[in-house]
């Protein structure tokens, strides 16, 4: 009885894996042909108002970078997908995707 109890556990867990890669694979699609596009057109018109400020910027887990995350930037530039940012004290700059972006506070 404990193996059968063994193999349906096992059978969740890979199916429970698949279902993630599922998920993510839809959340790609989605964001390839543009239908969820809504958040990036209201981050990006934020992001416009403020060039030139300083601010903190949070961004998603899978575009985790620590010299952006830790320190205040400056917007430099902006585009259609892209942010152009200039770490303040280093002075490194970094071109970071509007998606990936989180949130962010403006000081």
């Amino acid at each position: 009885m404990e193996y059968l109890g063994y193999i349906f556990g096992l059978i969740a867990f890979v199916w429970c894996c698949n279902l993630n890669t599922q998920v993510e694979k839809l959340k790609r699609t989605l964001k390839e042909n543009n239908i969820v596009n809504n958040e990036k057109k209201s981050l990006k018109v934020i992001l416009e108002k403020n060039i030139g400020k300083r601010g903190k910027i949070t961004l998603e887990s899978n575009a985790a970078d620590y010299d952006i995350t830790v320190k205040h930037c400056i917007i430099q530039d902006i585009d259609e997908d892209w942010v152009q940012l200039e770490v303040e004290k280093s002075g490194i700059q970094k071109l970071i995707r509007i998606e990936s972006i989180k949130s962010i506070q403006i000081k």
